[in-house]
């Protein structure tokens, strides 16, 4: 206790001064209150290092995982690149100022430059000023009509001679749905053209042909009703001229009975209205063959204007006829193929296409039906994805057994193509096949195997169920040629599924992946906010699965986690999602809900499900599971804070003993 002398009158004096004692209390008030103050702030520093600790633990665990999902992206893009770099199109991406950000190993090869040169560069750095100038502008139309563009042209790559191309791009967007730029594909199209090219001398040769072409001539007295005939007239006719004597009656027998009504008729408009005499019609010859003949012929009148005699030629165009047909058919056939082909360029509807390209195969064919068999399960069934059939024709068996067919796969497997003109006269060891066939009410078929590099995707049949008949072998080549278009589409079209099925699945479990459960999570809240429903976001950590990992090893630790998610599944409901985020952690979204009480049963019943042992390598294992709930839109009314709400949750069920699961707010699970 202290004390302070004060002075004064009236007092005392020591050496000739007074003072007095008085007790001060203030100095011991200050000591107490910074006393108070020094414990506050101990307490304060024990909250704040505790804090820091903690955030420092999140902080650690989060770059891991963003380490873990960095390697995970970066194994996927080296996958995507593979996967371009064994396309034999030329695959380019470029940004929405028109820098290439990405290609594959043809299109380095297209350019004669190596993929550090390209990247980062504008068409101009890359291609000659005419060229650059044609890709500017086209890509400028395409970002401003922000879909899909195709166009010819005609380019010159690198140490190949001028080429015929399709460009085929499109725009894409970034995970903002802000235009990022375009991708596009050059499909080289020169042998089409050359093809073409062909076709249109074939039918120049064709017309020249027909100009210097041997006619037989005739004359006709009508008065008289004798005719006369060269030569070649004769030999057309198949008669021999001195065994045959020419008359309009007897020319008229040896027209064809469908045609003579018809020959007559124009005969007798051009002798009684002067109309050109111009036409084909068919003749039958003494040894009973049919063949085809053109007339032109002119009428002589008198000066009364009476037909006195008709002047004439006449050709065999049998086989004119039969190359216009074929030439026909080739033409028609082309244009199916081609047809086929533009289908394929984009999958706006794949199965249509597909459905619309089996039509057009079989009315070109002359086909009763035709079936595209495809091949699941490790090639044990062949199942009938698409097919088409004429009216009265049945559909065919939707799925076979491969096994049962031993004779029809060794052929399919040796791409061999089976054409059957007679399914009557199968060969012995097809046997099974032959009597599958008859049941089936197949008279003939012509199967075309569908290989892509060097793998079996299945076969197209076409069938004739009416009568027996051969294919052309001009038809059947077009045929294959279709065929292969629609193997690389399906080829394609599985690819394109992957690569989907990566980026939204996980590969391990085959869930969804964070990314799918974005999306579905914004959909399920969308759709809560105009049904004015609850939506429950659950997050879920095994308990002890990383001493599990340690101990037993990664393989292990990888079939504990397909099981768990297995038996996650059978948790939840129809509608529901779970997805896997990574490591031990799960993702539920439950949409539609009444109550909270809703989501506190589901996840009641996975704490009851984890709690069973698990059976891996014939070792039993015991885990259970940590949960954390937010509910929309009492917690939150966005992705990004549901989430970080039920992993807030998640973690203090943790704290709280694990083996539980914990609501975001601690009313709600006070009524759980």
């Amino acid at each position: 206790m202290r004390y302070s002398f004060k002075t004064g009158s009236g007092n005392q004096s020591l050496h000739g001064k007074e003072f007095v004692f008085v007790k001060d209390h203030s100095v011991n008030v200050e000591i107490q209150n910074l006393r108070s103050q020094v414990t506050a702030l101990e307490q304060l520093l024990g909250v704040y290092e505790k804090t820091v600790l903690e955030q420092t633990d999140k902080l650690y665990r989060e770059i891991s995982e963003r380490k873990k999902a960095e390697a995970a992206i970066k194994d996927n893009e080296q996958f995507l690149q593979i996967l371009m770099d064994s396309l034999p199109a030329p695959v380019f991406y470029k940004n929405n100022d028109g820098k290439y950000t990405g290609c594959n190993k043809a299109f380095e090869d297209f350019l004669g430059m190596q993929k550090g040169e390209i990247i980062g560069k504008t068409v101009y750095e890359v291609a000659p000023r005419e060229l650059a100038d044609r890709y500017y502008e086209a890509d400028k139309a395409l970002f401003q009509s922000k879909g899909s563009q195709i166009y010819e042209a005609r380019v010159k790559p690198h140490n190949v001679s001028v080429r015929d191309v399709i460009f085929h791009k499109a725009v894409f967007y970034d995970h903002k749905e802000k235009l990022a730029g375009l991708i596009g594909i050059i499909l080289d199209i020169t042998d089409r053209k050359h093809t073409e090219e062909a076709l249109r001398k074939s039918e120049a040769s064709l017309a020249s042909a027909q100009r210097i072409a041997h006619l037989g001539n005739w004359e006709w007295n009508i008065a008289k009703n004798e005719s006369w005939w060269s030569d070649e007239v004769f030999h057309i006719f198949g008669l021999v001229r001195q065994s045959f004597g020419p008359t309009y009656e007897t020319f008229l027998d040896y027209v064809h009975p469908e045609d003579r009504k018809f020959v007559k008729k124009s005969i007798e408009l051009s002798l009684c209205q002067r109309k050109p005499h111009s036409i084909d019609f068919r003749i039958i010859l003494p040894d009973g063959s049919v063949r085809t003949v053109h007339v032109e012929a002119e009428v002589i009148f008198d000066v009364m204007g009476k037909a006195i005699q008709m002047n004439g030629t006449v050709q065999d165009i049998t086989d004119l006829k039969r190359t216009e047909e074929a030439l026909r058919r080739r033409i028609a056939t082309e244009k199916t193929v081609a047809s086929i082909s533009t289908r394929f360029v984009t999958f706006a509807d794949f199965n249509n296409a597909i459905s619309v390209s089996m039509a057009d195969i079989g009315r070109l064919s002359g086909a009763g039906r035709v079936c595209l068999f495809q091949f699941r399960d490790n090639g044990s069934v062949m199942d009938i994805t698409h097919e088409w059939c004429v009216n009265g024709v049945v559909p065919e068996t939707r799925h076979l057994q491969t096994e049962l067919f031993p004779w029809w796969m060794r052929n399919l497997y040796a791409n061999n193509m089976i054409h059957i003109d007679d399914v009557s006269k199968m060969p012995s060891e097809a046997i099974i096949e032959k009597e599958f066939l008859k049941k089936q009410g197949i008279k003939s078929l012509l199967a075309l195997p569908l290989f892509i590099e060097d793998k079996l995707l299945g076969f197209i049949r076409l069938d004739n169920v009416m009568t027996t008949a051969a294919w052309q072998e001009g038809d059947i080549s077009l045929l294959r040629i279709a065929a292969e278009i629609i193997g690389n589409a399906i080829a394609r079209k599985q690819t394109e599924a992957l690569v989907n099925h990566m980026a939204y699945y996980d590969a391990l479990t085959n869930l969804p992946n964070r990314n799918l459960f974005q999306d579905r999570l914004q959909m399920a809240i969308i759709q809560a906010k105009r049904t004015e429903r609850i939506v429950a976001i659950m997050i879920l950590d095994l308990d002890g699965f990383k001493t599990i990992n340690d101990s037993l090893g990664h393989y292990v630790g990888d079939l504990l986690l397909k099981a768990v998610a297995e038996r996650l599944t059978q948790c939840i409901r129809k509608g529901d999602t779970i997805a896997r985020m990574g490591g031990d952690e799960f993702m539920f979204i439950l949409p539609d809900l009444d109550h909270a009480l809703n989501a506190a049963s589901i996840a009641n019943k996975i704490v009851e499900a984890l709690r069973q042992p698990f059976w891996m390598s014939g070792r039993k294992l015991h885990t259970t599971a940590s949960i954390g709930i937010s509910l929309y839109p009492l917690d939150a009314d966005d992705n990004d804070n549901l989430i970080k709400q039920a992993d807030i949750a998640m973690y203090l069920s943790k704290e709280q003993g694990k083996d539980a699961f914990r609501f975001y707010k601690d009313d709600r699970n006070a009524c759980t």
